[in-house]
């Protein structure tokens, strides 16, 4: 018996701290490393060799993703075609063309200045 109300207990309380939400440091709190947060970082050597790998994974992923999903958009076009959508006097059209127009936009390069945003110094 004592195993198993250790056992709900534990369970309790960690059920409790995965519902509060993360604090930020005191450092951040105070304003120490605002002025650090606030200065844009300039790419360096490293950067621009991440910029450099970086980019053809991510060229085969976005190629990947956008030729699949407009095969796919175009199949579920054909098959819905005239059928309702859930928005106010529309087709499921407007919805499967708008998934598939934004799988294939934004950038299909990997800048220096997104891998000083994404990982630092």
């Amino acid at each position: 018996m004592k195993n198993f109300s250790s056992l709900v207990l534990g369970a309790t309380l960690l059920s409790l701290t995965s519902l509060v939400p993360p604090s930020h440091s005191l450092a951040q709190q105070t304003g120490e490393r605002a002025e650090s947060v606030s200065q844009p970082r300039r790419p360096n050597f490293f950067h621009i060799l991440g910029s450099i790998v970086f980019t053809p994974i991510h060229l085969v992923a976005k190629t990947v993703t956008c030729v699949g999903t407009q095969a796919t958009a175009a199949v579920a076009y054909t098959t819905t075609f005239g059928v309702e959508g859930h928005y106010d006097g529309g087709t499921n059209g407007r919805d499967i063309g708008e998934t598939a127009r934004r799988s294939c936009t934004g950038s299909w390069i990997v800048r220096p200045s997104q891998v000083v945003r994404d990982y630092g110094e």
